[in-house]
């Protein structure tokens, strides 16, 4: 049994608005979604026996602020005993004990990433309502992240047991070896990504292990409901251009070159002018989803794992993407100029 969110003003709020300045970021992303909506993914969890637990919300809210400010279960309990903001955000009065570190990583894995998933879901399906997609483009992409593994211990105890395979003896046991390029290898997973061209708001995301080709991953983090999709030439295969056409949509996914020719792999796969315009006016919006990635890995902490297994990688890069969106969400809602923007381009649809 999970305890009720408090209700009603109290003597605590007016020491809140006193120290909590109206353009702070944690005040503009209490407003930019409605948070009541996501309880329903929550309660189930919890049970109407035994000894009251912490509230979901103020739970799943506390794990947004941990993504949020790319800090650790322990830094999260000490920050939500001591900053205001924090406080108020998550709804504790200034005299209530916070959630105890420990909490946390229960609290994950008690929903797992399916849920965390549908969290993610829920606050794309409200920046839909606010027509905050757009949805004349798709960018697809893919971006690596390191696992929490020493390769040198993992190689050096692979030559003492003298195994041909050293990710027999790491200690994540879903982590893979996959490739930056031809020469830049890397131990870890990868984060798949779907976002829309014009307003920047992640729509799809889901992660792998390293060793993935980006291809097999299309299906799940394409948008079916955009007019157009675009992506790297990791992406140019038959199948892939077979599902953008059963969707009704236009492609511009950078073709791979004809083996043993400079010329012609443009016009090789898209054959009709209008296809060949469209491709060359698109594919320069592909590299949008860079600074997303970049965003996502030094701000929040994504270029290495913070947990071992694919599931909790999977909840890490969903947690993720919740706070870049919730944080692109205000920028669209409160920056007069990009949301004007944005309304035009929805009148003109």
């Amino acid at each position: 049994m999970y305890k009720a969110e408090k209700s009603g003003d109290s003597f605590y709020d007016v020491v809140y608005e006193a120290n909590i300045p109206e353009k702070h970021i944690l005040r503009r992303i209490s407003k930019v979604i409605n948070w009541g909506r996501l309880k329903r993914y929550l309660k189930k969890y919890y049970y109407d026996r035994g000894r009251d637990a912490h509230n979901p919300l103020m739970m799943f809210k506390l794990l947004v602020l941990q993504f949020l400010y790319d800090i650790s279960d322990r830094q999260l309990e000490e920050s939500s005993r001591d900053r205001i903001s924090f406080r108020w955000f998550v709804g504790l009065g200034p005299l209530d004990e916070p959630p105890d570190h420990t909490a946390y990583c229960r609290f994950r894995d008690r929903l797992g990433p399916e849920t965390i998933k549908r969290l993610f879901d829920d606050i794309v399906k409200q920046a839909y309502e606010k027509r905050m997609i757009l949805d004349r483009l798709s960018v697809v992409d893919s971006t690596d992240i390191e696992a929490k593994v020493n390769t040198y211990k993992m190689n050096e105890k692979a030559k003492e047991y003298k195994e041909d395979d050293p990710t027999k003896k790491s200690p994540d046991p879903d982590a893979r070896y996959g490739y930056k390029n031809k020469k830049k290898p890397f131990f870890g997973y990868k984060c798949h990504m779907g976002m829309d061209g014009d307003t920047r708001i992640i729509t799809t995301l889901d992660a792998s292990a390293g060793n993935v080709a980006d291809t097999e991953y299309f299906d799940r983090v394409h948008d079916p409901n955009a007019d157009g999709v675009t992506a790297d030439k990791g992406y140019d295969s038959e199948d892939n251009y077979e599902m953008i056409e059963d969707e009704g949509q236009r492609a511009a996914i950078i073709p791979k070159r004809l083996k043993g020719r400079k010329r012609g792999h443009i016009t090789n796969r898209y054959p009709d002018a209008g296809d060949q315009q469209y491709y060359r006016r698109t594919k320069r919006k592909r590299p949008r989803i860079e600074p997303k990635f970049n965003e996502m890995k030094n701000a929040h902490g994504m270029w290495r794992a913070r947990y071992w297994g694919l599931a909790k990688m999977r909840v890490q890069v969903f947690l993720t993407g919740i706070v870049v969106n919730l944080k692109r969400m205000v920028t669209l809602m409160f920056d007069m100029s990009v949301w004007k923007m944005s309304e035009a381009r929805c009148a003109q649809r």
